[in-house]
C-alpha cells in the first residue's frame, strides 16, 4: 500500500543538494604506465600505437583495469632536452612527452610518430576488446614553440626584459616547458580552451585523465572541468 501525506507538518524542504557519483573504480584501481614510444623494443625505433597495441594481451593477464600513457603529442624542438636534461639536444634525442607542443600541434595533436588520430582509436577499441580502458596525461603546460605561445602570448608569464618564465624545480630548470599563467587577464578564455581540451580527448573514447601537478592550478578551474559550470 502507498501511503501519501500531505499534511504540512510532515512536509520539509531543503535547499537543493548537489550528489557525485563515482564508479568503483575512483576508489581503488591500478593503472599501468608504458610508453607507446618504446614499445617497438629493439631500443633504436620509435613505437607507434599499433606496437603498444601488442603489448596489450600481456597487461590484460596482469589484470589492470587501466592503461595509462603519458602525454602523446606533439614534441617542441625549441629549448628541447637531451638525455639526463642535458640543455643541448642531440639530433636523435626525441625530448620529454611533457614539452608539449610544436609546429606539428597542440594538446589536440598527436605525436606523428606515434600513429595517426584513427590509429589512437583503434588502440582505445582495443583496451576495451581486453576489459581495459586508456587513461591519459593532461599536463597543461607548453613547449616554446606550442601554437598557443604564439597565437595567445597573454596565456603566459612575461619578464620585463622580454623572456618568458619557463618551469622550475630548484636546482633543476625547464627551459623547454612553460607553465600557463591561469590569472591572466584573458583567464576565461584561457580557462575554456584547456577544457575543451578534455572535451576533445573525451570524444576519442578517453574517459579516465591523470592531471599533471593539479595542486598548481585553481580549485575554480578544476570546478569548471569537473562540474561544467
Amino acid at each position: 500500500m502507498t501511503r501519501h501525506f500531505t499534511d504540512p507538518d510532515l512536509i520539509s524542504a531543503h535547499p537543493l543538494q548537489l550528489l557525485l557519483v563515482e564508479r568503483e573504480l575512483a576508489a581503488c584501481s591500478a593503472w599501468y604506465e608504458f610508453f607507446p614510444r618504446s614499445c617497438a623494443n629493439d631500443g633504436v625505433t620509435h613505437g607507434t600505437f599499433k606496437d603498444a597495441a601488442k603489448r596489450l594481451p600481456e597487461i590484460a593477464g596482469w589484470v589492470f583495469p587501466f592503461v595509462y600513457f603519458p602525454p602523446i603529442h606533439p614534441i617542441g624542438k625549441v629549448f628541447r632536452k637531451g638525455k639526463n636534461n642535458a640543455l643541448t639536444a642531440a639530433d636523435s634525442d626525441v625530448g620529454s612527452p611533457w614539452a608539449i607542443g610544436s609546429d606539428e600541434g597542440g594538446h589536440k595533436s598527436i605525436h606523428p610518430e606515434l600513429g595517426t588520430l584513427d590509429d589512437f582509436r583503434d588502440f582505445v577499441s582495443a583496451c576495451h576488446d581486453h576489459g581495459m580502458e586508456v587513461a591519459m596525461d593532461i599536463a597543461f603546460q607548453c613547449a616554446p614553440d606550442h601554437p598557443y605561445v604564439k597565437e595567445h602570448p597573454q596565456w603566459f608569464k612575461w619578464r620585463p626584459d622580454g623572456t618568458v618564465q619557463y618551469a622550475e624545480n630548484p636546482p633543476k630548470k625547464y627551459q623547454d616547458i612553460l607553465p600557463f599563467f591561469f590569472e591572466t587577464d584573458d583567464w576565461q578564455a584561457l580557462w575554456l580552451e584547456l577544457k575543451s581540451v578534455f572535451e576533445y580527448w573525451i570524444e576519442q573514447g578517453v574517459k579516465v585523465f591523470r592531471v599533471d601537478n593539479p595542486h598548481t592550478k585553481p580549485i575554480e578551474f578544476l570546478a569548471l572541468v569537473y562540474f561544467g559550470n
